[in-house]
This record gives structure tokens, sequence and C-alpha cells, in this order.
């Protein structure tokens, strides 16, 4: 019988996952459509850009890239984030392209 390793993510992983990264992808992307609006802000923009980042992160992530996500998070949790960084590269460079989508989905909302 096969055994499943049933461990709980730590607080720390915990942060980074459901909120350190929302919080930064919210933010470079909001950087990017504040840069090509000039700074003419709309308000539904911005919660587009909340909300989309939120699902991404929440429930697409854990959800569809379960197997990168758990060695991420679960296999390698005792890893400080600066490792974290340097491993999963590829990883957060998706994660670099949903902010691109997102912000370019809010300058089309915006016009």
């Amino acid at each position: 019988m096969e055994q499943h390793d049933e461990r709980k993510m730590d607080l720390r992983n915990k942060f980074q996952a459901f909120v350190l990264i929302p919080v930064i992808i919210i933010v470079l992307a909001s950087i990017i459509y504040l840069i090509f609006t000039l700074g003419q802000i709309k308000i539904e923009c911005l919660i587009a850009i909340i909300i989309a980042s939120l699902f991404v992160c929440w429930i697409y992530n854990p959800v569809f890239n379960k197997n990168e996500y758990r060695e991420m998070f679960y296999e390698d949790a005792d890893m400080p984030i600066k490792d974290k960084i340097m491993k999963y590269r590829p990883t957060l460079a998706g994660y670099g392209g949903i902010t691109l989508v997102i912000a370019f989905y809010a300058l089309i909302m915006h016009y």
C-alpha cells in the first residue's frame, strides 16, 4: 500500500503561498497598469487585478499545478525563500507571465 505524505503547511509557507506571492503579483501588475495608463486609474481595473491575482494564487495553482505547488511548499518547506527563488526560477517566471497577463487584461478593461 502506498503511504501518502500528509504533511501540513507551516505558517511560513502559508504566508509565502497565500499572502506574499499574491501581494507581489498585485503590486507589480498595478505598477505596470499605472505606468501604461499614465496615472489615470480606474477602480474597476484595480479590482480586476486583485481578483485575478487571488484567483491564480489561491485556486488555480493549488489545483492545476499541484505537483509544482506540493514540491515548492510541502517537500521543500524548510528551504529559505532565497533558495526557493533560485531553485524554482521557471515556476516564478510563470508567475511573472501571469502578472503580465493580468496587467494586460486591466489595460484592455481601461480602454
